[in-house]
C-alpha cells in the first residue's frame, strides 16, 4: 500500500513561498491604500473646517453691519433709547464672541441671542406689535450650530421693515424630540421678486445645512405678493460634528 504524501510535497514549498509572496504584497497595497484613504479624508476634513469657519465669521461682520445700522438709526433721531441698544448689542457680541466657537451652542442660548437682537431692533420700529416670537417645546439639553437661524431673522427685518419704520415678522420654534421646526415670515417691503435672491446670509446658512445636516434638514422658502416665508426643519441630533 502507498504511502500518502503529505499535501505539502503534493503543492510543493515553492506554492507557500508565492503565498507568502502575494499575502505580503496584498497586505502591503490594502495598507497602502488605507493610509491614502485616510490621507484624503484628513485633506477633505481640513478643507471641509476651512470652509466652515469662513462661512462662520461671514456671518459676524454682516450681523454687526445690521445692528450698527440699527443704533445708527436710532443716534439719527437723538432717541434716548440709544444707551438700551448699546447695551443689548454688547450682550449680542459677548455671546458671539465667546460662545460661537464652540462646535454646537445650547439652543436655548441661541434662541435667547435671536430674542435680544429682536429686542434691538424694536427699539427703532414704531409697531413692535406686530413683531412676534413663539417658542414651544423643550428646549433643555438640545445643541445646535451657531448662528444658524439669525439671518433668516436679519433678512426678514431688513426687508420687512416699509419706509414709516414698520415691520410684520412673525417667527415661531417648535420643539419635538431632536427635531425643530423654524417658521419665519415678513411682508414684502423693500424685498427683490426673487426668492432666490436673499443676500448673503441665505446663501450662508444653505452651504452651513449643506455641511452639517446633510440628510438631515429642510429647507423651504416661498413668497406671494405680501409674504416672505421661510420654513426650516432641522434633526438637531444629526449635525456632523467630526468636520468640526
Amino acid at each position: 500500500m502507498a504511502t500518502r504524501q503529505p499535501l505539502f510535497f503534493k503543492i510543493g514549498p515553492s506554492f507557500f513561498y508565492i503565498l507568502i509572496i502575494t499575502i505580503s504584497a496584498i497586505i502591503r497595497t490594502l495598507t497602502e491604500f488605507y493610509n491614502n484613504q485616510q490621507n484624503k479624508l484628513i485633506a477633505e476634513t481640513h478643507r471641509t473646517n476651512t470652509e466652515l469657519i469662513y462661512l462662520r465669521k461671514q456671518t459676524n461682520p454682516h450681523f454687526l453691519f445690521n445692528s450698527l445700522n440699527s443704533i445708527y438709526s436710532l443716534a439719527h433721531k437723538k432717541s434716548d433709547l440709544v444707551p438700551d441698544a448699546i447695551v443689548t448689542l454688547s450682550e449680542l457680541m459677548r455671546y458671539m464672541l465667546y460662545e460661537t466657537d464652540n462646535k454646537t451652542v445650547a439652543l436655548e442660548k441661541e434662541i435667547n441671542y435671536i430674542q435680544n437682537y429682536i429686542e434691538l431692533q424694536k427699539l427703532r420700529l414704531n409697531n413692535i406689535e406686530d413683531i412676534v416670537i413663539n417658542v414651544h417645546g423643550d428646549t433643555r439639553n438640545k445643541f445646535i450650530e451657531p448662528l444658524l437661524l439669525i439671518s433668516f431673522v436679519e433678512n426678514a427685518f431688513k426687508y420687512g421693515t416699509d419706509y414709516k419704520g414698520a415691520a410684520h415678522v412673525k417667527i415661531k420654534i417648535f420643539i419635538l424630540e431632536n427635531s425643530l421646526d423654524f417658521w419665519i415670515e415678513n411682508t414684502i417691503e423693500n424685498y427683490v421678486k426673487d426668492p432666490e435672491n436673499s443676500g448673503i446670509g441665505l446663501v450662508n446658512i444653505q452651504n452651513r445645512l449643506d455641511l452639517l445636516y446633510p440628510n438631515a434638514h429642510e429647507l423651504k422658502i416661498t413668497q406671494d405678493n405680501e409674504y416672505y416665508r421661510v420654513h426650516l426643519n432641522l434633526k438637531l441630533d444629526k449635525i456632523q460634528t467630526s468636520i468640526h
